[in-house]
């Protein structure tokens, strides 16, 4: 990575509601090679920063701007992938 690349912003391409939905999104970006940070997760009130619950202001996931199209359309894919278990079309349904 050039220094020119680790001085850009990062931005912001999930937020989600609960720490470790943003962690296991974050880790999945990390698995596919994109660098990812979880932001706001260690302020989420008097449980301290260990806390993996929900947050009143959201939890958001950053990368390298110049990964965010790659980074969303994972995400994205990710999420259609749970829709189905194991990546399966859901059976027919009965009559």
């Amino acid at each position: 990575m050039s220094d020119r690349e680790t001085q850009q912003p990062w931005v912001v391409v999930a937020t989600f509601g609960a720490v470790w939905e943003a962690d296991f999104a974050a880790e999945t970006l990390r698995e596919a090679g994109i660098p990812a940070h979880v932001d706001g997760g260690s302020h989420v009130g008097i449980f301290g920063a260990g806390y993996q619950g929900p947050s009143q202001f959201g939890v958001k996931v950053r990368v390298p701007w110049h990964r965010e199209r790659d980074a969303r359309e994972l995400l994205e894919s990710d999420a259609l992938d749970d829709d189905t278990p194991h990546g399966h079309p859901p059976p027919p349904e009965a009559p």
